[in-house]
């Protein structure tokens, strides 16, 4: 999926809208979904605000549209969960001044309106897909229908987003260099979310270097700029791993379910040491199998569920049934080979007490386990996988569900007897 034009600029304020399911070849996003149509969209507010049109939700059907900030907070999200009212929603610039408000007004006709802290941000919407047939239903009936309109409204006085804009004579070979000379030339127009931290961090920046005024950088003297990147690399990236930061879910020995704080998760904030990333603190061994028991039953949600297996650097693994993820759409059944779920998702009865999901490494799949299967890196390559639920329960986050307990198997393990 692209968004250049052919002038080389970004083509800003319109959705790219992606045809086709995520597969081992796809690099837009690391971790991709499966099982949800991506649409992608530059936001520039630097000429004035934006209009995002939302449809009418097909009966069933999940979607998710975040917005985000330049530098990746998740500022507001509408779709099935949060607020799924068909219309057109304001998305204006108000510096270090975020805001999501999902009421309608009466007095300008919008279902509501998304204020972003910074001048340019972004939009990736997901659409729920049902099965491999359903792509060419989202891409021709609903995907069309999201739209952004650009208004006539007073400029911000910013910059227009382009490509000469993030890219012209910055340091190509110099990864750190390169990072404080872009940041140099949008931090004025781009402030902090929160205004009462706007000082601080303009006085952090010029420590720096960095001027929000004048928009350029100038390096301090007897500064290792190669040193103090890995020192911040290497803080941010134990952030995560802080009990502290970290809701529990469940203990399914011998791993420890959790999640990041709601208050960390996608909105940071003012914490500048929590970043948009995965962490797997589970590690998994080259050559071998593994079980997935669900034996908490079906995962309760609103929208829907996957469990999906990445390679080390966090993109789909390569296999020759492009076979990726499993969850409430796939082919699970249980161990007599009768579906546990029909249809779209939820839709089936029955408990899932004793059903089993499996990943497998480089070696041929029985039959009896082709249904509940899926295939790891060959070669014995590092691997991870994830678990989603799109619209939880509260079953899921209040330490009620009993988490999926994960164990080394042989390949091929007999299939488990009903207890």
């Amino acid at each position: 999926m692209s968004v250049a034009n052919a002038s080389n600029d970004f083509a800003t304020n319109t959705f790219a809208h992606a045809t086709t399911l995520a597969n081992a070849s796809f690099r837009t996003v690391v971790l991709p979904n499966t099982d949800t149509l991506y649409s992608a969209a530059l936001l520039d507010l630097s000429a004035g605000d934006v209009v995002v049109t939302m449809p009418e939700r097909e009966l069933g059907r999940f979607y998710v549209l975040p917005f985000y900030d330049l530098y990746g907070n998740n500022v507001c999200s509408i779709g099935t969960v949060t607020n799924s009212t068909a219309g057109k929603y304001l998305i204006q610039y108000q510096p270090s001044n975020a805001a999501c408000d999902l009421i309608p007004d009466t007095n300008d006709g919008y279902a509501g309106t998304i204020s972003l802290p910074t001048v340019y941000g972004a939009i990736l919407l997901r659409i729920e897909v049902f099965n491999s047939s359903d792509v060419d239903h989202i891409v021709s009936t609903i995907q069309p229908h999201f739209t952004l309109t650009s208004l006539n409204t007073p400029s911000s006085g910013a910059p227009p987003l382009t490509s000469a804009l993030l890219n012209d004579n910055l340091a190509a070979d110099n990864a750190p260099l390169h990072l404080l000379q872009l940041l140099s030339r949008v931090a004025s127009f781009n402030p902090a979310e929160e205004a009462s931290d706007a000082e601080r961090v303009a006085t952090t920046l010029k420590t720096a270097g960095i001027s929000v005024s004048s928009e350029s950088y100038t390096q301090p003297p007897d500064v290792d700029l190669a040193s103090a990147y890995n020192t911040a690399l290497n803080l941010v990236q134990q952030v995560p791993l802080d009990p502290a930061n970290l809701l529990p879910l469940g203990s399914s020995s011998p791993i420890t379910w959790s999640t990041t704080l709601p208050s960390l998760s996608g909105d940071f904030h003012a914490r500048y040491d929590i970043h948009p990333a995965y962490t797997v603190t589970q590690e998994f061994y080259a050559n071998q199998t593994y079980m997935v028991e669900f034996r908490g039953g079906k995962p309760d949600v609103r929208g829907f569920w996957s469990l999906t297996v990445y390679a080390g650097d966090g993109f789909l693994v390569p296999n020759a049934g492009d076979r990726y993820s499993l969850g409430d759409r796939g082919s699970l059944t249980y161990p007599d080979g009768t579906p546990v779920y029909t249809g779209n998702g939820n839709r089936a009865g029955g408990d899932w007490n004793d059903s089993r999901g499996s990943t497998y490494t480089d070696v041929d799949v029985a039959a009896e386990w082709k249904s509940n299967w899926l295939p790891t890196p060959a070669d014995g390559a590092e691997f991870m996988f994830i678990l989603r639920f799109y619209g939880p329960t509260i079953s899921l986050t209040d330490g009620t569900y009993q988490y999926p307990k994960i164990t080394a198997v042989d390949a091929n393990p007999p299939l488990p007897i009903s207890e």
